[in-house]
């Protein structure tokens, strides 16, 4: 996601992800989360109430898009609150097949919704979180996922850093980081490793899988290496998506892994603003790391690298100071398939678990996007004391459990390198 990205949503009814989606009408630009809860399944007049919360609570949620035809219609909650039925019996399967049906329908006029999906195991129930990508970044989502349901405030330690608050615009500072990120942008111009061939027969129908870590292992390890969970993450799914690529046929030939990681600029006075703001991060790993730790080490060095940058009060200065018709050209540059090899999104949660009432919801996946041509991207998030690695990808291209399954394999290995 590219730096232009931060006023997506903000600008009068247009954005770079409106005009994205317009380009790409075969994907879709909405994100969200999925939570899974035990006890009874609520009634819709009890969901509409926790809509209405959220709306008290984030008032720019009742608001039409700008340039809606219906402006000054209030706003219902019913009008944002379904039910989906999912087959008996079929268990998280039948979850995650909902799930890749559920991507597919479409947004309400205020564009976002809630899904409670039933049916599919006794005693659990899903509630899904959805809304358009130019109005809902990873990092709001889970603001008002908390938010609502009376989890503990966001902290500073739960992302990256922040920009700071006092930066003058248009001042030569800001010109000057505006340029830094103009050069980085242009080096997405070269090739990137592809996960499948440009003709392969992508569909833009979605399907999800994920797979659990305890949030205490990947702490130790990371403290074993001297590094940050988010890079254990990007080093064992670069290592993930090697293996997997080359069992399914599709080796990455020599060309780099490109890993185009969202960074949040969100402050503490933007909580509950909607909008997309995020820095595009590229990882660049060379073809021929193969070596576990070897990897980690140089993921660490250029992430590094990302967070010193964040330091800049000026952060994002790029997508602010180019004429806005350039924001797509941006995003597509970030996202194209040719420069990007994979969106790796990092979303973190509440640190304990929310109940919906009296129920307990016990996972919390988030719902990323995957990009136009992409086969598949890649979100770690956190809930409670559990990691989360979650995948999206194009129906065509199978074998998505097979890749939660390599990443923890990786994950094993570091770990016996370590010692632990």
């Amino acid at each position: 996601m590219s730096t232009a990205q931060r006023q997506a949503g903000t600008r009068e009814g247009k954005g770079a992800f409106f005009d994205y989606a317009a380009a790409h009408p075969e994907t879709s630009v909405a994100v969200g989360g999925v939570s899974r809860i035990t006890g009874d399944v609520p009634d819709h007049e009890e969901m509409c109430l926790l809509v209405d919360l959220a709306v008290a609570r984030y008032p720019e949620l009742g608001e039409l898009p700008p340039g809606g035809r219906e402006a000054g219609v209030p706003f219902a909650a019913e009008d944002h609150v379904f039910r989906i039925p999912v087959a008996a019996g079929t268990g998280l399967d039948g979850l995650r097949a909902a799930l890749g049906d559920l991507a597919a329908a479409p947004l309400p006029k205020r564009l976002w919704g809630v899904w409670v999906l039933h049916g599919y195991a006794p005693g659990e129930f899903a509630v899904v979180l959805r809304g358009h990508h130019a109005h809902f970044d990873g990092m709001l989502l889970s603001e008002i996922f908390r938010g609502t349901l009376s989890g503990p405030a966001a902290s500073r330690a739960d992302g990256a850093p922040l920009p700071g608050s006092t930066a003058r615009r248009g001042t030569a500072a800001e010109l000057a980081t505006a340029v830094r990120e103009g050069i980085g942008a242009m080096g997405g111009l070269r090739r990137a490793a592809r996960l499948v061939p440009h003709t392969f027969p992508l569909t833009g129908k979605l399907q999800y899988a994920w797979g659990s870590v305890e949030m205490p292992r990947l702490r130790k390890l990371a403290a074993a290496y001297g590094v940050t969970p988010n890079d254990l993450y990007l080093s064992a799914l670069a290592g993930a998506l090697k293996k997997w690529s080359g069992e399914h046929g599709r080796p990455l030939g020599r060309q780099p892994m490109r890993l185009m990681v969202p960074v949040t600029l969100r402050r503490r006075d933007d909580a509950g603003k909607k909008g997309n703001s995020v820095l595009g991060a590229a990882v660049r790993l060379p073809a021929d790391l193969d070596d576990p730790v070897e990897r980690l080490k140089y993921v660490n060095v250029r992430t590094r690298k990302v967070r010193s940058s964040l330091f800049d009060p000026h952060a994002g200065a790029l997508g602010r100071l180019l004429p806005e018709r350039f924001g797509r050209w941006l995003l597509e540059l970030d996202l194209h398939p040719r420069c990007t090899t994979v969106l790796a999104s990092h979303v973190p949660g509440p640190g304990k678990r929310l109940r919906l009432g009296e129920r307990v919801i016990t996972e919390a996946v988030p719902l990323n996007l995957l990009p136009a041509g992409h086969a598949l991207a890649a979100c770690l998030s956190s809930y409670a004391a559990s990691a989360q690695i979650c995948f999206v990808a194009d129906r065509t291209v199978g074998g998505c459990d097979d890749l939660v399954q390599l990443w923890m394999r990786e994950l094993d290995e570091m770990t016996a390198r370590a010692g632990l």
